[in-house]
């Protein structure tokens, strides 16, 4: 008897195979997923409407355009002659302050942030 019983399952199984699946994967919109996302530069998921989600991408998102502008400034730090210098460590020091304020709203809430603060001149900014 349990032979057949196991039988007919696995022909259900192969017959329809969604049947062995009760829920389909349901995406994470949590505020961390959110946040890990945002700064991973990816878009943020469609099916994900949860303000708590959107406040995480939308944090994650401004860090990550942050980052980069940082970056673009260093590349043009290195091409500007040194009269221009000063003007452009300027706004990259604002960008800094920038970044430090949405990692700490970041720290409070428990997420991650796995890059490290640049380092300028010897010492980490």
């Amino acid at each position: 008897m349990s032979f057949r019983i196991l039988v007919l399952s696995l022909a259900i199984a192969i017959a329809w195979p969604g049947i062995l699946v009760a829920n389909p994967a349901q995406p994470d919109c949590s505020e961390r997923n959110g946040w890990d996302t945002g700064r991973h530069g990816q878009p943020a998921d469609a099916a994900c409407t949860q303000d708590d989600y959107l406040e995480g991408h939308r944090l994650g998102a401004a860090l990550a355009g942050l980052r980069t502008e940082r970056e673009a400034l260093e590349v043009r730090i290195k091409a500007a002659p040194a009269d221009a210098v000063g003007v452009l460590r300027r706004q990259q020091r604002q960008l800094d302050v920038d970044i430090e304020a949405i990692r700490g709203v970041a720290t409070l809430r428990g997420w991650p942030d796995d890059v490290a603060p640049p380092i300028i001149d010897g010492a980490a900014q």
